[in-house]
C-alpha cells in the first residue's frame, strides 16, 4: 500500500519439512537497488503456532528454499515470504505514496519489513496426523500404531521401541508409521454415508482424488491399498546414486 505501482508476489511449494519460495518483485527499482546494494535480502518467516516454532532466514537469491526439523513442528506450519532490510538503510520517496510527499529519504531500520507476501500453510498429512512417543515396554525394534481420540483432534499414536524412536526423523521410519495409520482407516471412518465422514476423513479424500482419480479409499475395504494411500499423501524420496534426492 506504500506503493504506487511495485507489486511483490509470491509461489510458494510448501512440504513436510521445507518450503520452495519464488520471490517476484515488480516495478520497485529502490527496492532492487537495495537488494543488490546487500542492503535488503529476500526473506521468510516461518511458524508453527503448536510449538512455538519461529524462525526467519534470509537470502540474496530470489530462489529461496528453507527447511524446519520436522521435529520442531507439530500440525500446521506457516510460511511468510517478504523483503526485509538487513542493515539500517534509506530509500528515496520516488514511486511512494502522496503521504510521502516533501520527503526526500525514508529511513528504513534493520529489520523492517520492505515487503509482505501471502501467508501459505505446510499441513503436512504426516506431520498433522502422527505423534511419535517412546514405548518402554516394546522390544528392540518394535513400532506400534494406535489411535487417539482424546487429545481433541484426532491423530494416531505412533509408540516406539527406544532405539526406533531414536530414528524417528528418519523419513522412511514416519512413513512406515504412515501406512499403520493409513491401515486403520476402514475402520476409523467407517460410516453408512460418505457425506457423514469426519471432517478429516473428508479433507484425505479431498487430497487422494487429486492425486489419483481412480484410487479405491476405506469405503471399499476389499480394494483399499493402505501402502498406496499412504506414499500418495508422503511420497518416498529416494536417493540417487549421486546422492542428491529425487524430486
Amino acid at each position: 500500500m506504500d506503493w504506487t505501482e511495485a507489486a511483490y508476489q509470491t509461489e510458494v511449494e510448501a512440504g513436510a519439512s521445507q518450503a520452495k519460495v519464488l520471490h517476484r518483485l515488480s516495478k520497485a527499482p529502490v527496492l532492487e537497488r537495495l537488494i543488490d546494494n546487500g542492503d535488503a535480502a529476500w526473506a521468510v518467516e516461518m511458524r508453527c503456532p503448536k510449538t512455538l516454532m519461529a524462525k526467519i532466514e534470509t537470502s540474496s537469491n530470489a530462489r529461496q528454499v528453507v527447511r524446519w526439523d520436522p521435529e520442531d513442528v507439530d500440525d500446521e506450519v506457516f510460511v511468510m515470504p517478504g523483503l526485509v532490510a538487513v542493515r539500517d538503510c534509506s530509500l528515496g520517496a520516488s514511486g511512494l505514496s502522496p503521504l510521502y510527499e516533501g520527503t526526500d529519504q525514508v529511513r528504513v531500520p534493520r529489520g523492517y519489513w520492505l515487503a509482505k507476501g501471502e501467508t501459505w500453510r505446510a499441513s503436512a498429512v504426516l506431520e498433522s496426523l502422527l505423534t511419535f512417543v517412546r514405548a518402554d515396554d516394546l522390544e528392540k525394534g518394535r513400532m506400534a500404531v494406535v489411535p487417539d481420540h482424546g487429545s481433541g483432534h484426532f491423530r494416531f499414536l505412533v509408540q516406539m521401541a527406544e532405539d526406533v524412536f531414536e530414528q524417528r526423523a528418519d523419513r522412511a521410519v514416519r512413513i512406515a508409521a504412515l501406512v499403520g495409520a493409513c491401515a486403520q482407516f476402514p475402520r476409523e471412518f467407517q460410516c453408512d454415508d460418505v457425506d457423514d465422514e469426519p471432517p478429516l476423513a473428508q479433507m484425505l479424500r479431498n487430497r487422494l482424488a487429486g492425486r489419483q482419480a481412480d484410487i479405491s479409499l476405506w469405503d471399499d475395504p476389499e480394494s483399499y491399498d493402505p501402502t498406496l494411500v499412504a506414499t500418495l499423501l508422503e511420497p518416498f524420496r529416494l536417493r540417487s546414486l549421486s546422492g542428491e534426492a529425487d524430486e
